[in-house]
């Protein structure tokens, strides 16, 4: 077993390519290859994870993973057959105006023993997309008998902050309420991407920032030497919040477990040891200035100094710049 990884929740990130461009996303607006996660190779991280830890959820996401519902499928329909119990989607539910194909997508899901959708539902999503076919897609679950079927709303600030964005929010959730499909607690939007960019005025300012918190204390994070949960992007990259701990595409997912030790790594070890403030410093020692004026949150600070230490050098044997920092957060 490893020392620092015991893992109880695998996500997958199936493509970034996305049926909207909301002003809330976390990944911004860098632009998408449309590649998707390959099935085969992630089946196969399914399988292996599996038997090595007791893995008690799988989720996929994206960008708009029902653009390759087959492979969302396929990796749900594995997670079932090993046994995994909560498997999980969250989809803004937009993939095809086609009423045949939703219905179709729809009872593959089901089929395939997915027992968890998240529907995203909110200002942001629906400034993009057109309510009537994630209306259709949420009744074909219905018809098809989806275990859990739940709305899953993003908060500017938080759900009891007053803002224009909230109030539209929750009268987009009363259109699947009365439905008969409850809401989620939903998720606070993170200050990242075009986030930062288009609501910047509702995160605080950088100067308020506690830069001391330690790794693992910000909302969706973990420490990175108590790791519970793995990203897999499109281009199969291992992550950890920030870092990239290497590729199922090219090395096995169990090697990759087991050679992982973040305190052999200057960098990791400061943020584990002292937060932001830590990693600034050890970054200032080696030379690097690094501007965190558009930060707005610890985690933003961390990412920034770890992309501008991989610009000097590779800090931790592989590559920094390629993870997806926010796993877009917004979205999960």
């Amino acid at each position: 077993m490893s020392e620092f990884i015991n893992l109880n929740r695998i996500e997958y990130v199936i493509t970034d390519a996305c049926s909207g461009r909301c002003k809330h996303c976390s990944n911004g607006e860098r632009s998408s290859r449309g590649e998707s996660v390959r099935a085969e190779a992630a089946v196969d991280t399914v399988k292996k994870l599996a038997r090595r830890f007791s893995v008690r959820s799988v989720m996929t996401f994206g960008g708009e993973p029902l653009l390759h519902w087959d492979t969302v499928c396929q990796i749900h329909r594995t997670a079932r057959d090993c046994g995994i119990p909560r498997r999980q989607i969250i989809t803004n539910g937009f993939f095809s105006k086609d009423e045949e194909k939703i219905d179709t997508a729809a009872e593959a899901l089901c089929a395939a023993g997915v027992n968890d959708i998240l529907l995203s539902v909110d200002v942001f999503h629906q400034e993009y997309i057109p309510l009537p076919p994630v209306i259709s897609f949420a009744e074909a679950l219905v018809r098809h008998k989806a275990p859990s079927l739940r709305a899953q709303p993003a908060w500017l600030v938080n759900e009891n902050h007053e803002n224009p964005y909230n109030t539209e929010t929750k009268r987009l959730l009363q259109i699947f309420t009365d439905m008969g499909i409850r809401t989620n607690e939903g998720n606070n939007i993170f200050p990242s991407g075009n986030a930062l960019k288009h609501l910047g005025e509702y995160f605080p300012a950088p100067d308020k920032i506690d830069l001391t918190a330690l790794c693992g204390a910000m909302p969706y994070t973990t420490r990175l030497d108590e790791v519970s949960c793995i990203g897999i992007n499109p281009n199969g990259d291992v992550n950890l919040c920030s870092v990239t701990i290497g590729n199922i595409y090219n090395k096995d997912i169990l090697d990759i477990a087991d050679e992982y030790n973040p305190h052999k790594n200057p960098a990791l070890s400061a943020v584990l040891n002292g937060g932001a403030a830590a990693l600034l410093q050890y970054a200032k020692g080696q030379g690097v200035t690094v501007d965190t004026g558009g930060c707005r949150s610890a985690c933003g600070v961390c990412r920034t100094v770890m992309a501008a230490l991989r610009e000097k050098e590779n800090v931790y044997g592989c590559d920094l710049r390629n993870a997806n920092p926010a796993r877009n957060q917004n979205n999960r």
